[in-house]
């Protein structure tokens, strides 16, 4: 990224503050929902033609507030105008924009909170759907239009199903995103949204709302750094007597003892010298980006995680983000797909990545490279790391304790799911495990009572990995001794 005082301030320009923040995010998502305004009201002319001029259009009572005479067009019959574009797409002008502002030591509430609690895309989009109708009711009248609602029974809400339809673009995304959102997903149980209705409908029809302190939180003129703690660490401070631990903890890494004894030796070192520089190598879903956050939480430094795959020399060949990314604040930082820099065939010129590790190891904090394979990055990068931790795949034992770790707690399990079985013939990284355990459940809320089976599992797996199956535990009878 380059500098905002630069030739192109208006492109990267920090927020001035977060309600600046907050306006560019809900205008996004206006133009996100006129479109789907624009859609569905064809959809109803085509089935029923009862607007019989344009009068009649602006004068539906469903229409209030919906359509304006003045300003922009109501996209009735035209796509909505594009916003003009200044060089990359919308998200990454944003995020750019928010590095920017971080860097000048703006408080953003809503890209903090995600960054803190490594929310998805599409979580921390529904919690933008959420808070909207909090800074203007027109969101809620937009999203009652959108419900097809005739009555003005929690009109303001998003839904499910509003929520899916808005933010996923296919079938897959729709299926991947559905558990995100389910009554016992993580935003729930992080205390950050609440569920209406939740006992007498289906899920898609269910509405959703923000707890008042997060909405609090989240619109604050200047949001104090330390609320995202509350929910941080509300889960962990749970009582609990199953196998679950804190997240950030030494005991949230399922690792060999000599992997374990590796990274405490790493954050030894990064106490004790400026410009530490580690290689992570092992399968995705290994552990590796666990493994930084329990390093940050060690160090009590701030967690910076950065894709190389997604950053691209420009034309003349220079990386814009070397500059921001050689003068970070002190933090662990977090490079995957490491070999698209350090690698046998990089995708950046050598002398540039050069450069930026001399400045790099100027700096107080510790930096992580994730390669999937140790072989990818090449000798020489090696040879120049302060260490090399590999990531082995987990073996059965520690695959039974990752199953029982990514099931909440309280989860009503059917007696003929064992653990012991499962982990024995799934061989599966801990990532892998965590996304098959958030479907099953989810999958096990619609069983009536809701419980965790075999068949949601297995359905879980169709999904996900659908060239591995599960086989039907073999039931041995135990032959009685005869009598004598």
């Amino acid at each position: 990224m380059s500098n905002p005082d630069g030739p192109n301030p208006d492109k990267l320009a920090p927020f001035a503050d977060n309600w600046a923040y907050l306006k560019t995010e809900l205008a996004w998502l206006d133009r996100l929902l006129m479109v789907a305004v624009s859609r569905q009201k064809r959809e109803l002319q085509e089935l029923d033609d009862f607007a019989l001029s344009d009068q009649d259009r602006v004068t539906r009572h469903w229409w209030k507030g919906i359509i304006h005479l003045t300003g922009q067009p109501n996209y009735d019959h035209a796509r909505p105008p594009k916003a003009p574009r200044t060089g990359g797409n919308y998200a990454q002008q944003l995020e750019a924009r928010i590095v920017a502002s971080q860097r000048q030591g703006v408080v953003l509430a809503l890209p903090q909170l995600r960054d803190r609690l490594q929310l998805t895309l599409f979580e921390k989009n529904v919690l933008l759907l959420a808070l909207a109708p909090e800074v203007n009711q027109r969101f809620g009248r937009l999203y009652s239009y959108l419900h097809y609602q005739h009555d003005e029974a929690d009109w303001d809400l998003p839904t499910v199903d509003l929520c899916l339809r808005l933010l996923c673009r296919n079938d897959l995304e729709w299926r991947r995103s559905r558990p995100l959102i389910a009554p016992n997903s993580r935003l729930a149980s992080l205390g950050l949204v609440e569920w209406l209705n939740a006992d007498d409908t289906t899920l898609l029809s269910r509405h959703l709302r923000l707890t008042e302190d997060l909405a609090t939180y989240l619109l604050s003129e200047d949001p104090d750094p330390t609320s995202v703690d509350t929910w941080a660490i509300a889960p962990m401070a749970e009582a609990s007597e199953s196998s679950e631990v804190p997240a950030e903890s030494w005991n949230s890494l399922v690792l060999p003892d000599s992997q374990l004894a590796q990274l405490k030796t790493v954050a030894a070192a990064a106490r004790a010298t400026d410009g530490t520089m580690v290689l992570l190598a092992g399968p995705s879903g290994t552990g590796k980006t666990l493994a930084a956050k329990v390093l940050a939480a060690e160090l009590e430094l701030l967690l910076v995680i950065v894709d190389l795959a997604a950053i691209a020399p420009d034309d003349d060949g220079t990386i814009p983000e070397l500059d921001d990314l050689a003068n970070l604040p002190p933090c662990v930082l977090l490079l995957k797909n490491a070999p698209h820099w350090f690698g046998r065939a990089p995708t950046t010129e050598a002398a540039l990545v050069q450069s930026w590790v001399i400045q790099r190891r100027r700096q107080p904090g510790l930096t992580l490279l994730a390669s999937p394979y140790l072989q990818s990055i090449k000798p020489s990068w090696r040879q120049a790391m302060t260490g090399v931790v590999e990531f082995p795949l987990p073996d059965a034992p520690a695959r039974e304790l990752l199953w029982k770790r990514a099931i909440p707690q309280g989860t009503k399990k059917d007696r003929n799911l064992r653990w012991p079985y499962v982990a024995q013939h799934l061989a599966l990284s801990g990532g892998n495990i965590n996304t098959l355990a958030q479907t099953a459940v989810a999958l096990a809320q619609q069983n009536d009572p809701p419980t965790l089976t075999l068949d949601c599992l297995h359905q879980a797996l169709a999904l996900h990995h659908p060239g591995l199956k599960l086989p039907k535990p073999s039931r041995t009878k135990r032959l009685k001794p005869k009598r004598s």
